[in-house]
């Protein structure tokens, strides 16, 4: 881990480093299908709009999704993904662009977001997720999974630059009481909650909680 630098521009710095990993991501990383995918499929309409946020490559989510019969549209940050996401996945819709910029109203039956929020502080968190409820219809449904802390209850006040393929990465864990206390006031209740210890090859072991919520 490195030291963070409270200058940084953390968008700036994710963007390069997922530019710069992509290929490699792409060829060693398809992603294994996780937790809740399936309960949160079932609880969307048939055909239903989707967002993927942080839509990477495309692999496996995105194409995952146009499989069980939705429309698609994937975001992400890094032009590199992009590029690959519309080869891996040519029958979605992909787009470049932060999700701290999301500006839809209303516009989506469900909105996906797999280790992809992890990447923000608690600043552009919370204003993400603001955006993230905008964009969700009434009873449209929300997956949201990332890593939270070893212990619960701990002060998580402490962000940390990660090594990734050789790229500085920002990313930062968030608790469930973290997680209830920015989406809740937001109107969204939580449908259900599921924490798995998961490890791979690349991140090694993680604490993952994975969320769906339902928009009032």
């Amino acid at each position: 881990m490195i030291a963070l630098n409270d200058n940084l521009d953390i968008i700036k710095l994710n963007k390069k480093a997922w530019d710069n990993a992509a290929e490699i991501y792409n060829k060693e990383f398809h992603g294994k299908v996780y937790t809740l995918f399936n309960y949160f499929c079932e609880n969307l309409p048939k055909q239903g709009y989707i967002l993927d946020l942080g839509s990477g490559t495309g692999l496996p989510y995105s194409k995952l999704l146009i499989e069980k019969g939705f429309r698609v549209l994937g975001i992400d940050f890094s032009t590199e993904m992009i590029k690959l996401a519309r080869k891996n996945v040519p029958e979605a819709k992909f787009e470049e662009m932060s999700m701290t910029e999301l500006n839809y109203k209303e516009e989506f039956d469900g909105i996906f977001s797999s280790y992809s929020m992890l990447l923000l502080n608690p600043q552009l968190f919370k204003k993400t997720a603001k955006r993230i409820v905008q964009a969700l219809k009434k009873g449209g449904i929300f997956y949201l999974c990332l890593n939270g802390p070893w212990v619960d209850g701990v002060d998580l006040d402490k962000d940390v630059i990660i090594k990734f393929k050789g790229e500085n990465m920002y990313s930062r864990p968030y608790s469930k009481d973290e997680i209830l206390n920015i989406f809740s006031p937001l109107g969204m209740n939580l449908l259900k909650f599921e924490k798995e210890i998961i490890t791979s090859e690349i991140w090694g072991k993680e604490n993952m909680n994975t969320y769906i919520f339902i928009r009032e």
